[in-house]
């Protein structure tokens, strides 16, 4: 296994193997390592260069180099659990070396990463995981060291780590274009054979017999020569499995796999006589007397000529003995006799006394020497028992066996006569031949495992109707494969279909489905998921990313038609939270990457999921549906393909803010703030604003009418320009003209104009879109009243008069106005009006019965604290206990957010021996509110995240312990903000100044809050990279 790929000659320049690799590992500068701030400056430095794909390529090889160096020489001086927690960080850079196209860079981080999985193994598994794609795909480069690199350090992965997510990644190249990649799977199957342990092979040893059988059926030579390599290897390791793979086989690949075993040597024996199989099997002394017999040994083997012995023939034989101790083969078509004669047959011959002189000599024509060996032997004389009377009795039969005079004068009479009986043994144990068998009598039978006597016999008529479909399907004859596919169309629907059957039946169409589009095939995918969807959720997620790959590859528009009418057969059979499930596992999924057509189908098939076939109100808070998410903005911030997602991304985030709201304000909640408003600002531009309150009264007719023509989220903004737009007439305010800013800004910072005439007007036509009418919006600004203070406060004075004394929609309206002012910087009358404002905005936080006017309430209180924060110095605790009731005594799942915000704005800005004391008072009380108790740890959590260490370092004694305390809550949402908590005083301060608090713990907290302290700095690398 030192050479990796096959097309690279032993001798070749440029050629990297594992060898190598080892001479490599420790072959770099000494780095002296003094402390774990040390190691962690240096690894900065190394994610620094190597992040930078055009840094000088002598750079990024000497930082590869440092890896390692730090490795061997800091180690004993980091600790074990620091060093991985650092290397972890080194994830992506890694990758992108893996993935470089200069063979120094390449060869270098593939030693690297090959000397990391040796030394520790499944601890580095991220990195693993991600470079083994990059891995493979240097692998069809045509550079030599490229190559060989990549194959190198894939040995070395599959090797040295062992996980499913490794094992799924390189089953993936199984229908690779590049035969190169096939190859080297077979190989990796090899490795994963050998040195993967039991439990974990348990679970894929089936996909591993799946893949050989694929293999031994390839189109490339090599990769069927690599497949059946792969299937001894199985049948040594596990020949259970290999009996199984080889009985579903067809017959003429079991005589392929069957020759494998019986072909002679055709070179020298003398590269086999030291092989480890041949070695071995002659030591376990399987063959009769051979292992009684102490002159039988490399010695007596040296003396045969190159082809005198056939090893892979003794092989067999001890093979077919070892399996059957006790049993005689069922089968005649084992030789009795082994043809070891100078002329090197390929098959055992019979013994010459039980076969007429006619059989004899066409047994010898056809035993002539293999075309591959030039020196044939086909001309000598036929040898008769009659040339062996000048030998002993014993030396006489062993001659008529072997037929080799010189070999056997060699032996003395005691050698003779014991390989005479190890022989004859040997022929007891495998029967006699048939005279009447055809070719195949040259080839071993595999023996069969024994079967129970009580299981039934499946009738053969039974099993060949599915496979031989199956088989058809899988054809290289176009009209068989035609057939095949007609046939498959009747047999998708059967509903007695067993589970392996329905498996390979949607292998087969998974196959198909990557094909040119063949409406057949689509039809039967149609008509197998209605029959059998309920037993179909393995196959769910693999089928849709064929779909999708087939919608956005496909060019004819008939074609298209069909293929949405098959994805929508899935849309309606399956369960709709079975399908959002592995929509979002597929879009997450590294191995199965879309092209960006395909991932535009299947944000299409999310929308249609998510606003037709999932009931209002559907629960998808998960971390399935948090990645999809995150991997969508991914996807919309790529500036090469963001035009064509990016509106299909949008629907998908209105679509989910449409099933269920409060789901959707908790899960952007732990969102970085530039995607949690990004995300507000989509829902805005496409008329999601939760902003606007009931209509006072709106007409029946033209609200109808908006409906019908724009959609019921334009009606709603609409109704309350017009309603913005009876105020402002009633306060005759001046407008000034303002225009919807392209770039960022807050929704809640965007009050609305009336539409323009023209665009009364042109709402009757029923083309018109709701995004062009909502460009038409218009901000109503007061930017006017900054030098005009007299007017400043008539407007002020009436505002918090309606904030005050107002019903509930006139005190939403007061409260937009001030917030527009607080915004846009119009208001400077804090002296005589900021008491007025704060008591206004208290009383709205303690008695208004509206969730949506405490929301803007609590915006305007955050704008007042970041522009007035001292005037807000003695109001600190009242301040923070009033919105902590606010959010206690809501029904609305998306106060929590408005919360989290005014809360840290408060911490951050107001006097912090104060917060620290209204912290302490609330998470000390004995019967605490859960959601009280979250909301301040959560605060404190963005006070560590938002303030230096400096500051934080004298408080750290007041807050740890209650942070400590609420660990032990009973509730589950308490303590998971306890453990944020706790996180973000470990990164900001560091473990030394938390290790006096911390020892309170459980070990097994205290783990826990180890692995998010080593999670959080892993992620806060990656966002720096």
């Amino acid at each position: 296994m030192s050479r990796v790929v096959s097309r690279t000659a032993p001798g070749g320049t440029c050629v990297l193997n594992k060898d190598d690799f080892k001479k490599s590992f420790e072959d770099v500068p000494k780095i002296t390592v003094s402390s774990p701030a040390d190691a962690k400056a240096k690894f900065d430095k190394v994610i620094a260069i190597l992040s930078k794909s055009q840094e000088d390529w002598n750079k990024r090889r000497e930082q590869l180099q440092v890896i390692r160096s730090i490795v061997i020489h800091g180690e004993e001086i980091i600790g074990r659990d620091q060093l991985l927690s650092q290397l972890v960080r080194l994830t992506d850079c890694l990758d992108l070396s893996v993935r470089d196209l200069r063979s120094q860079i390449l060869r270098e981080a593939a030693v690297t990463c090959s000397f990391l999985f040796e030394r520790y193994g499944n601890d580095v598994h991220q990195i693993a995981e991600r470079c083994l794609p990059s891995a493979f795909s240097q692998l069809a480069v045509s550079t030599k060291v490229m190559a060989t690199s990549g194959a190198t350090l894939a040995q070395f992965l599959v090797q040295f780590v062992h996980t499913k997510q490794i094992f799924a990644c390189i089953t993936s190249y199984a229908t690779s274009k590049d035969k190169n990649q096939r190859r080297q799977l077979c190989l990796m199957l090899e490795i994963v054979i050998e040195h993967w342990n039991d439990k974990l092979k348990k679970t894929v040893l089936p996909q591993i017999a799946e893949l050989i059988k694929s293999a031994i059926s390839d189109a490339d030579p090599e990769t069927r020569t690599a497949g059946r390599k792969a299937f001894n290897k199985l049948d040594s390791m596990h020949p259970e499995e290999a009996d199984k793979l080889f009985a579903s086989v067809d017959a003429s690949r079991q005589k392929m796999l069957r020759a494998n075993d019986a072909a002679s040597s055709s070179t020298s024996i003398n590269s086999e006589r030291g092989t480890a199989p041949f070695r071995s099997k002659l030591s376990a002394g399987s063959i009769g007397g051979i292992r009684n017999v102490p002159n039988i040994s490399s010695k007596f083997l040296a003396q045969r000529s190159a082809s005198a012995i056939d090893t892979k023939q003794i092989t067999r034989m001890t093979t077919s003995v070892s399996r059957t101790p006790n049993t005689k083969p069922m089968t005649t078509r084992t030789l009795s006799k082994v043809d070891t004669s100078p002329g090197g047959s390929k098959f055992a011959r019979p013994t010459m006394g039980s076969l007429g002189p006619r059989t004899t000599s066409n047994l010898r024509a056809r035993g002539g020497v293999p075309s591959s060996q030039p020196s044939s032997r086909n001309g000598s004389p036929p040898r008769r028992p009659s040339t062996t009377g000048t030998l002993p009795t014993e030396m006489q039969r062993v001659k008529s066996n072997l037929g080799s005079s010189s070999f056997v004068s060699s032996l003395t009479s005691e050698q003779a006569e014991s390989l005479q009986k190890a022989m004859n043994t040997a022929k007891e144990s495998l029967g006699q031949p048939s005279r009447t068998d055809d070719d195949e009598f040259l080839l071993p039978k595999r023996s069969k495992p024994p079967q129970s006597l009580h299981a039934p016999q499946k009738n053969a008529v039974d099993i060949s109707k599915v496979e031989a479909v199956i088989r058809a399907c899988s054809s290289t004859s176009a009209n068989e494969k035609r057939d095949g596919i007609k046939s498959l169309s009747c047999i998708v629907s059967d509903p007695s279909l067993s589970p392996i059957e329905l498996k390979n039946i949607g292998q087969v169409l998974n196959r198909l489905l990557g094909e040119a589009t063949n409406p057949i095939v689509l039809e039967s995918v149609a008509s197998f998921v209605k029959a059998h969807h309920a037993r179909l959720s393995d196959w769910l997620k693999l089928g849709l990313g064929k779909m999708f790959s087939k919608k956005g590859s496909e060019m004819m528009q008939n074609m298209k038609k069909q293929i949405s009418t098959t994805i929508n057969s899935i849309l309606s059979s399956f369960d709709p939270a079975l399908q959002l499930k592995a929509t979002c596992e597929l879009m997450c999924d590294p191995i199965h990457l879309l092209t960006p057509k395909a991932r535009v189908a299947l944000l299409e098939y999310l929308t249609e999921l998510l606003e037709k076939h999932m009931e209002r109100g559907s629960h998808f808070n998960t971390k399935e549906v948090k990645a999809t998410i995150l991997k969508m903005f991914s996807w919309m911030t790529d500036q090469r393909n963001a035009q064509l997602i990016t509106p299909h991304g949008e629907k998908v985030l209105c679509a989910l803010f449409a099933l269920n709201g409060a789901d959707f304000s908790a899960l952007f909640s732990e969102f970085n703030p530039d995607y949690r408003d990004w995300a507000y600002r989509i829902l805005q531009s496409h008329g999601h604003n939760q902003h606007a309150p009931p209509p006072e009264t709106p007409s029946p007719g033209r609200d109808a009418h908006v409906r019908a023509n724009i959609s019921n989220t334009a009606a709603q903004i609409e109704d309350f320009v017009i309603a913005r737009n009876h105020e402002l007439s009633a306060e005759k305010s001046p407008l000034s003209r303002g225009l919807l800013s392209s770039g960022y800004k807050r929704v809640d910072a965007e009050p609305l104009r009336p539409l323009t005439s023209e665009m009364n007007t042109q709402r009757v036509e029923e083309e018109i879109s709701f995004n062009e009418s909502f460009d038409r919006l218009k901000l109503n600004s007061t930017t006017h009243l900054i030098d005009d203070v007299r007017e400043q406060s008539e407007y002020v004075t009436s505002k918090l008069a309606q904030v005050s004394e107002g019903s509930v929609t006139e005190q939403y309206e007061g409260l937009m106005s001030i917030q527009t002012m607080l915004c846009e910087g119009s208001f400077t009358l804090w002296e005589q009006n900021f008491p007025k404002l704060l008591i206004a905005v208290f009383d709205v936080l303690s008695k208004s019965q509206s969730d949506q006017n405490k929301k803007v309430a609590l915006r305007v209180l955050t704008r007042m604290c970041t522009s007035q924060a001292s005037r807000l110095f003695d109001s600190t605790e009242i301040a923070i206990c009033k919105v902590l009731e606010a959010a206690v005594n809501s029904t609305d799942g998306t106060m929590n957010v408005t919360v989290d915000d005014c809360l840290k704005t408060l911490a951050t800005h107001l006097p912090l021996a104060k917060i620290v004391n209204v912290s302490q008072l609330i998470l000390k009380e004995e019967k605490v509110q859960e959601a009280k108790a979250s909301l301040v740890l959560k605060m404190m959590t963005k006070l560590f995240e938002g303030l230096p260490a400096d500051e934080l370092t004298p408080i750290i004694d007041d807050l740890a312990p209650c942070a400590i305390q609420a660990y032990d809550s009973p509730s589950s949402g308490v303590r998971k903000t306890a453990v944020y908590c706790l996180v973000a005083m470990v990164n900001k301060l560091g473990m030394q100044a938390m290790n006096p608090h911390l020892q309170r713990l459980s070990s097994g907290k205290m783990n826990l809050v180890q692995v998010y302290v080593n999670r959080a700095m892993s992620s806060s690398s990656h966002s720096h990279v």
